[in-house]
């Protein structure tokens, strides 16, 4: 797992001077972790949507995996890619996503979480 990924749990809702209302962040501390596509074996490269503030997005089972002695996601945290390694795609630096499952499963190396990609804050 070669990138640095920050965690982010909702947080208390905050409202600027112009009095819009957004999700509040707070930070859950930073993880190693893997970026995955999807299988080669699905013929559908993505069997679901979820509609994330107002828009419909493309879930990405298994995308997102971190090590299972990561501190325990929950649906509705989010994670920020902050560092990649030398391997890594440069563009994959400062994309964040969406955790919308954390399926749980025997004998796991790591835990890969189902998420959708929402806009870096």
């Amino acid at each position: 797992m070669t990138l640095v990924l920050a965690a982010y749990a909702p947080g208390s809702p905050t409202t600027d001077g112009d009095g819009m209302t957004s999700t509040g962040w707070t930070p859950k501390g930073s993880t190693s972790g893997k970026m995955s596509g999807q299988s080669q074996q699905s013929q559908d490269p993505y069997t679901r949507e979820v509609t994330v503030a107002g828009v419909a997005r493309p879930v990405l089972q298994g995308g997102l995996s971190i090590p299972v002695g990561a501190t325990m996601p929950a649906v509705g945290w989010e994670y920020q890619v902050t560092a990649v390694g030398a391997s890594d795609d440069p563009q994959l630096k400062g994309r964040r996503f969406h955790v919308v499952s954390v399926p749980a499963k025997s004998f796991a190396t790591a835990r890969r979480l189902d998420v959708v990609e929402v806009p870096a804050l």
